[in-house]
């Protein structure tokens, strides 16, 4: 008994093709231009150390992710700040920067900066990766990242 066309396994194979064809589906990593997600990352960071060295606390806060805000208050992550009188050296905020984006909302950034402590009157070169995250358009990352630099365990 000769079975009918519709039912051959060739013709769904040719239907679902035919259907692929004119239905692509999307690619599950989406492309980005890796330009606008480096030179947006980089000029966060250093809006953000600019925002340090004039001791703008809350613009600070406010560039912080949501998880960061979460778990500091304004005044309690300015207070933070202010009390370690610890701030970007004056010539010296950014030696090194360079950007690594991941994604259109996710980026690594590789830094070097140097670090002023006023109560020792030293200064300390920092190397450090700081990943930032895309959030409600704007480029974040974690204020912790920031806060562990104050301690003293990075002064002596």
């Amino acid at each position: 008994m000769k079975v009918p066309f519709f039912y051959s396994r060739q013709a769904w194979v040719l239907v679902l093709g035919l259907l692929l064809l004119a239905f692509p589906t999307k690619s599950s990593a989406a492309p980005f231009d890796a330009f606008i997600v480096s030179r947006d990352a980089e000029t966060t960071f250093r809006n953000f150390m600019e925002a340090w060295a004039y001791d703008q606390h809350w613009t600070m806060w406010e560039m912080g992710n949501e998880a960061s805000r979460m778990a500091w208050s304004q005044n309690d992550f300015g207070d933070r700040v202010r009390v370690s009188r610890i701030k970007p050296a004056a010539g010296k905020q950014v030696e090194e920067i360079r950007v690594y984006p991941r994604s259109a909302s996710y980026a690594e950034i590789f830094v070097r900066f140097s670090l002023e402590n006023h109560f020792q009157q030293r200064i300390r070169t920092f190397t450090m990766t700081v990943p930032m995250i895309l959030q409600d358009g704007r480029w974040r990352f974690q204020l912790g990242d920031f806060l562990q630099l104050l301690s003293a365990g990075y002064w002596y």
